[in-house]
């Protein structure tokens, strides 16, 4: 068997002294070897990391420019379908429209370039059923279900309800929307009624 080393506490073997170089925040934190993490914490603002021409902006948050460029890449790519009165919304806001005239009056209210306009058809989102052992399952023992038939029965029922329920709300989509021209044409007569 062999023999555990016995090293004591007062011995050299047990502790010396070194000196140690690392990054080091403005709060005193030391980070060794890790650079960027020295800077993160102890910078407020960057430069944007793909486009030097960009302004800067808060450490912790992204470049404005750069989400705006992804963001308009993205609507570009997306396919394009004719709106035909379904609930839309601004692809980058919180606006939703489930009509044509909610639609007119905001474009013509804010004063909208229809070129600079970007919609989005809304998927919708609906409630979802409810399983009666995921519901109860800090109730139940481990691996145990609902075998009470009358509280199925009531489950079931509620379900029943749920699937034929309208949806509760709508979120952007990933479709583009195209304006019919009759609607651009009277986008165009309602600025020109509001000039007079």
């Amino acid at each position: 068997m062999r023999e555990e080393k016995v090293v004591m506490y007062e011995s050299p073997e047990a502790a010396s002294i070194q000196t140690v170089t690392g990054w080091v925040d403005p709060s005193g934190r030391f980070w060794g070897k890790d650079e960027h993490m020295a800077r993160y914490c102890g910078s407020t603002h960057r430069q944007c990391a793909n486009n030097p021409a960009h302004p800067i902006h808060a450490t912790n948050g992204w470049c404005e420019d750069c989400r705006a460029e992804n963001r308009a890449t993205k609507f570009d790519a997306m396919p394009r379908r004719l709106w035909d009165g379904e609930p839309i919304t601004h692809y980058d806001g919180d606006q939703y429209f489930f009509d044509e005239e909610s639609l007119r009056d905001w474009i013509v209210e804010h004063e909208i370039e229809l070129a600079d306009l970007k919609l989005v058809f809304c998927t919708p989102n609906y409630p979802r059923e409810i399983d009666p052992d995921d519901h109860f399952i800090d109730d139940l023992p481990e691996d145990g279900e609902v075998n009470d038939d009358q509280l199925l029965a009531a489950f079931e029922l509620l379900n029943e309800m749920i699937r034929k329920s309208p949806p509760l709300s709508w979120s952007p989509g990933n479709e583009a929307v195209e304006l019919p021209p009759a609607f651009i044409d009277t986008v165009a007569c309602e600025r020109l009624e509001a000039q007079e």
